[in-house]
């Protein structure tokens, strides 16, 4: 009775009319989204993404709407900029998981600027990135006539494209450390680039590669969602070469002049013991993602993890961490607890983190969830999780 779930699915605005209208819903409900049709001329005051039938609507955007756009229509040089263009109803299928991995690129960078913001609080400025030479992109995908030609695009703009074989091949390039980026073009969903694409994350990297996935209209209508938001960006592959290439180009040049967000270095910032970054450095920067999270109406969960007297909290804190995705933040909370911050995630999300935690543990861990609320302080919310109930106080007797 229970078991359908489209309640929970993700909202996205649609702004069309009969007939299509109908026919988007029921083709974004299948991709695992939740259409919301849109009445008026504007849009509601959310941060749900929107998407724009171009050959039935119009819309005004307000400025500083941060939401994500989708349009979908022949003409992808509309008056309307849009972070997604799809050009036929085809491509919805995929929708969700490009929204994901947009959204997840989006809150990566608002996360370097806080972090920017935050070391400079501390007296540190955080390093400028510079081109370092020559960038080297690897390729992995059979079937793909175009190559060549996309091999010399790139050549002439100083990026040297090295083709893998295999699944195998790949990897041991990988692990060479000389490729920031990996360009995946599937020919079906079971060759070299697939498999290689289901367990890119898995892989023991030190630096782990950003994922491009080259798709084409026929191969994804073959791929699950859960696989395409392995990847870190997808570039549709049509008939016009030179937007491939030049698409390319650009994720290459972002690559060789953007960091990973940084936790900071100095001593005030990190915890000698564990290794994570101290409570004082803690609170500055949950206070900016509180703010943050306030002004974008977004998400944003802490968690906990008690630490028992006999262990080892180096090795704790490396396991975590080894489970945290670039936005989340693990850090000393006191003697007895480790706090996690998660940036657009909600309470649902961050349990999903802290039972993965404890597997990783290999025994049973005490650990606390606590989505941030309109009421809640910096002070409140970091107390509310060290905050011991009678019945915690009870089990642990």
């Amino acid at each position: 009775m229970f078991n359908d779930q489209s309640f929970d699915a993700p909202i996205i605005h649609v702004v069309s009319e009969s007939p299509r209208l109908e026919m988007l819903q029921a083709r974004l409900r299948q991709s695992g989204v939740r259409p919301v049709p849109v009445r008026g001329s504007y849009l509601p005051p959310d941060t749900a993404p929107a998407l724009i039938d171009l050959s039935t609507r119009e819309m005004t955007i307000e400025p500083g709407d941060q939401r994500l756009i989708v349009t979908l229509g022949k003409d992808e040089h509309a008056s309307i900029h849009s972070d997604i263009h799809l050009t036929d109803v085809t491509e919805l299928g995929t929708l969700a998981a490009r929204i994901s991995i947009r959204q997840r690129e989006k809150q990566r960078r608002r996360e370097i600027d806080l972090r920017s913001q935050t070391l400079a609080e501390f007296g540190v400025e955080q390093p400028r990135a510079r081109p370092q030479g020559k960038a080297r992109l690897l390729w992995l995908g059979h079937d793909a006539p175009f190559l060549n030609a996309i091999k010399t695009s790139l050549k002439e703009s100083d990026i040297n494209l090295v083709a893998a074989i295999s699944c195998l091949t790949a990897e041991d390039y990988l692990e060479s450390g000389r490729f920031k980026a990996i360009a995946l073009c599937p020919s079906r969903a079971d060759d070299e680039a697939c498999k290689l694409l289901a367990r890119i994350k898995q892989i023991p990297l030190a630096q782990p590669p950003q994922t491009l996935l080259l798709l084409r209209r026929d191969v994804s209508v073959q791929l699950d969602q859960s696989l395409i938001e392995k990847a870190d960006q997808i570039i549709d592959v049509g008939g016009d070469l030179d937007t491939v290439a030049a698409r390319l180009k650009n994720a290459c040049a972002e690559l060789s002049m953007t960091t990973s967000p940084r936790e900071g270095l100095v001593s005030i910032a990190r915890d000698a013991t564990s290794g994570l970054v101290s409570r004082a450095y803690l609170e500055t920067h949950l206070q900016a993602q509180m703010d943050q999270a306030d002004q974008l109406a977004m998400p944003l969960s802490v968690i906990s993890i008690d630490l028992k007297s006999d262990d080892d909290v180096r090795d704790v804190a490396h396991k975590i961490k080894a489970l945290l995705r670039d936005t989340d933040l693990a850090a000393r909370l006191d003697m007895n607890h480790i706090c996690i911050t998660l940036p657009d995630t909600p309470y649902r999300g961050a349990v999903v983190l802290a039972r993965r935690i404890e597997e990783a543990m290999a025994r049973s861990v005490a650990w606390r969830v606590i989505e941030k609320r309109q009421f809640h302080t910096l002070k409140s919310l970091l107390g509310g999780l060290t905050a011991r109930s009678g019945f915690s106080a009870e089990r642990r007797a």
